[in-house]
Parts: C-alpha cells; sequence; structure tokens
C-alpha cells in the first residue's frame, strides 16, 4: 500500500489529507482502522501533541492502522462534515464508521492504547455476539 501522491514526506508514519476524496476514501466501507487527528498551527495543545501522535504512527503498520492528519486551519471545509467544535479532536474510524472520539491533548501513551482498542475492533470477526455488544 503506497503513499497518497501528494507530496508528503514518504518518511512521515501519517498522512495530511488536502482533498476531499482523500477523506471520502478513508471513510468508506472496507477502509479498514483509521485515526484521524484535527489540528490547526495555532493550536498549542496540537502542537505538543504532534510529537506523540507521530511516535504512535510509527509504531504501527499503516495496513493495520492509517493515521492521517487534517489541518482544520487550512482546510477546515473537510474537518466541517465531522462537526468538530474543538481540537485537538481525535477520530478513531473503523470501515467509515466513527466508532469513538476524543477531544483535547492526549498523551502518546493514551494514544496507543485508543490505537490497540480500534486495532482490535477492526481485526474482530462478524459475528451475533461482535454485532450485539461490539
Amino acid at each position: 500500500m503506497g503513499k497518497m501522491s501528494d507530496g508528503a514526506d514518504h518518511d512521515s508514519p501519517y498522512d495530511d489529507l488536502t482533498t476531499q476524496e482523500e477523506v471520502e476514501s478513508i471513510m468508506s466501507a472496507g477502509s479498514g482502522a483509521v485515526i484521524i487527528d484535527f489540528w490547526s498551527q495555532t493550536c498549542g495543545p496540537c502542537r505538543a501533541m504532534a510529537g506523540d501522535f507521530e511516535h504512535v504512527a510509527s509504531q504501527f503498520n499503516r495496513d493495520e492502522i492509517r493515521f492521517c492528519k487534517i489541518n482544520t486551519g487550512t482546510h477546515g471545509f473537510l474537518a466541517a462534515p465531522f462537526n468538530i467544535r474543538s481540537i485537538p479532536t481525535l477520530l478513531y474510524v473503523h470501515n467509515g464508521t466513527i466508532l469513538d472520539a476524543t477531544v483535547g491533548r492526549v498523551s502518546a501513551r493514551q494514544l496507543g492504547e485508543k490505537a490497540e482498542w480500534l486495532l482490535k475492533k477492526s481485526q474482530r470477526r462478524p459475528g451475533l455476539l461482535s454485532r450485539l455488544f461490539g
């Protein structure tokens, strides 16, 4: 699975989403597990969390979980459909469905735990019990 061809730094463990098509792609059925960070350059907690986000993203294979960032300062139109009211906001998505969200700065440990939780959710086989209690 290759990087998006948006000219981004190919060594980065996450993708900067800048187009509606990229967002639609990660929010589609079958897109797997994705963590989206809504942030802005003018947001102190966002900047403080950036290193932790990058570190945790580097601990996972892209085919397990994709880590993505949307800069609400330059691409606010991409955040609008999600009704983002505060930043940073992290969305935990599986196959286009938002399973959870956190608002405010999270530590690397907290983000790692949420990533592990999302990975377990994404690997669960669909069955009656997981539909009832998932």
